[in-house]
Formats: C-alpha cells, structure tokens, sequence
C-alpha cells in the first residue's frame, strides 16, 4: 500500500516513513506486505521517534491488531463516560478526581467559608456560631452544593418551628385541664385563679437576684419554665405550694390551727414583679 496514514481514527496517530511491503520496501523483513510482521513497530516512524507511545502499541504483534484496538478506543472515547458497577475498584485517585469534578458541577465552594447561609430574623435560631461553621465544614467535606446547603438549613429551621409548635400546643392543653381539675378542687375558676395568684406571689418572692432580692430576670427565666399565660402548668405544684403560699399571705391561718404567719396581705406585691 502507500504510506501510511498520519492521522488514523481521529486521536490515534500513525506515522510511516516508507512504503508497506514484504520484500524490504517498508514491511519489515519477514513481512506479508501489509505490515504485520513481529517487528512492525520498527518501521513507524512516530512510534519509533516516540518512546512513550512505543510502549503503548508493544502489546500488539500486528498492524492488523493495532488498528483493531484504535478502533475500540475510538469507539469508547465517543461514548458517555461511565463509572464501574463495582466502585470498590476504584482508586482514591479515581475517586478523589470525580469528588473534584462533582464539586464543580454542583457549585461546591472551595472552602467552607464560601457557604452564605441565612437564617431570617424573625425565626428561631437553631444553631449557633459554632454550629453553623462545624455544618460548614461538614457539607463541604460531603460535597454539597451551596443551594442544597440552604435548603438544609431551612428544613432545620422550619423543623424547629414545628416541634415549637407541637410543644406549645401539649402545653396549652395541659395548663387548661389542669386548671379545670383545680377548680373543681378549690370551689371554681375564680377561687382558683385566686389562688393561682397567691402561688405566683409567692414563687415571685423566692427568685433573688445576687443581692437577695427580688430580681425581674430570675423571676422571668423561672416563669417561662412553670406556667403559661399566666397559670400554672403542673397540678401537682399547684396543690403543694397553695396552703404555703396562702399562709404566707397571712390568708386563713397556719394548718392544723396553728398560728397565722404574721405577714401583710401585700407583702409580696414587689413594684418592679409587676412591670409586664
């Protein structure tokens, strides 16, 4: 045949310096005239001014084979890339490469400080600082995209709303049967927000600040923790801190028929527990 193609199959590139023949005229000795004699490397002039590429074609004894393992790169190189059905036999340079290369399809930033998430400001915040730089850091070590970053701090955030919500509501249900069991107990509601009153002075006056008196904010941490909308949550607290609380009012004597507590009826009206 005549000389060789320089550039075969697109990326697959062959270079011949004569032509193709058996007797010597650029075969190889030995050869059938087309080029596939056991040295056939020999008489390529790329190959033969290319170690790296000589490597490469050496598994192939023949032209014929040559051409027929560039044909099935061509036709693999022009298909979609596809990763193996069993990863394990991936590297952790395969891997790491694909990470990188996912990274920056999905908008991974390059550093967890390229995360911008917002939290709107009228909404809980159920995560602090260093919360939010460790999930930082977290979805950058696990390659999530900016978007999908945000989106997991809105679902947090809309999580913490709901279970603020369900809370508030068992609470709500709670204070109002425990309110209705009390006034069946003490004569009606009236008797015993009355009551429920005397309980709240009375838990007013033990919420000292480091002074020793009564401070606003103890008071205020201390409320949000035992009644809601201003009635008592528990009933078992209620029942136990009535009787004190009355007598510390000097309201109806001590128990059994001791004596009063001797204190006035406004003792513990502090001004700065009603500033509401």
């Amino acid at each position: 045949m005549d000389k060789w193609i320089k550039k075969l199959f697109g990326n697959v590139v062959f270079f011949a310096d004569g032509d193709a023949g058996g007797d010597g005229d650029g075969s190889g000795a030995g050869g059938d005239g087309d080029g596939n004699s056991s040295d056939w490397q020999t008489q390529v002039g790329y190959l033969k001014d290319n170690p790296e590429a000589l490597k490469t074609f050496a598994k192939y004894t023949s032209l014929d084979e040559a051409f027929k393992g560039a044909h099935e790169a061509i036709k693999m190189t022009g298909q979609p890339y596809k990763l193996p059905s069993d990863y394990s036999k991936l590297t952790d340079d395969q891997k790491a490469e694909i990470k990188s290369s996912v990274a920056g399809l999905y908008d991974v930033p390059e550093n967890p400080d390229g995360y911008d998430l917002k939290i709107a400001k009228d909404k809980p915040i159920p995560i602090d600082d260093q919360g939010m730089a460790d999930f930082k850091i977290f979805c950058k070590e696990n390659n999530v995209p900016k978007d999908v970053a945000q989106k997991l701090v809105d679902f947090q955030v809309g999580s913490i709303e709901r279970l603020n919500q369900t809370r508030e509501d068992i609470i709500k249900d709670m204070t109002q049967k425990n309110f209705e069991a009390f006034s069946k107990e003490v004569g009606g509601d009236s008797a015993a927000v009355l009551r429920m009153q005397w309980v709240r002075e009375f838990l007013q006056s033990q919420c000292l600040g480091e002074d020793g008196k009564p401070d606003q904010e103890v008071w205020e941490a201390f409320e949000k923790r035992i009644m809601y909308n201003d009635r008592m949550i528990e009933l078992p607290l209620l029942r136990a801190l009535s009787k004190a609380a009355q007598l510390a009012r000097g309201e109806g004597g001590a128990p059994d028929g001791g004596a009063g507590s001797g204190q006035g009826k406004g003792i513990f009206n502090y001004p700065e527990m009603n500033q509401r």
